[in-house]
């Protein structure tokens, strides 16, 4: 996964090799027959917790992309009904994760980035828990610059 997210900001530069979106797909191919050989050998379990562990505290991407982060976010989700409140449960959740991990000191981030995340708390919990009532701050915020009608917000 984390090959995934970081692939899409390779800028299209030429390397030695070719250019660097083609580097890293090459890369990425040599991970992919890694795994299928480990899947074959009965190795996959190994390898899949090596290749997170390895990651998984070295940025707040890789530690929410984990398999065991995944879980408890989609945990925070399913315990949620409607869309809105699933969405501030993942943002939450994944909030909370990265928060513990700093205060565990398993994650080191820059000074510039923990006031980042401070800030992000406060925000998240200053959203209503009442998707209507978010809705309406940022129409009577915001409606000027858009026509709500457009979207149902009338």
């Amino acid at each position: 996964m984390c090959d995934l997210w970081s692939n899409e900001s390779v800028q299209n530069i030429k390397l030695l090799s070719g250019y660097a979106p083609e580097a890293y797909l090459e890369l990425l191919a040599y991970d992919c027959r890694l795994m299928n050989t480990a899947i074959s050998s009965g190795a996959d379990a190994t390898l899949q917790r090596l290749m997170v562990d390895s990651d998984d505290v070295r940025s707040p991407q890789a530690l929410v992309l984990s398999p065991a982060s995944t879980l408890r976010i989609a945990g925070a989700i399913a315990r949620e009904a409607t869309a809105y409140r699933q969405t501030l449960a993942a943002a939450r959740e994944a909030h909370r994760m990265i928060r513990e991990a700093v205060d565990d000191t398993r994650l080191a981030l820059p000074k510039q980035e923990l006031a980042w995340l401070d800030r992000l708390g406060r925000e998240l919990d200053a959203l209503p828990d009442d998707e209507s009532a978010l809705i309406g701050a940022m129409v009577d915020e915001f409606g000027h610059l858009f026509r709500p009608d457009s979207y149902g917000l009338s």
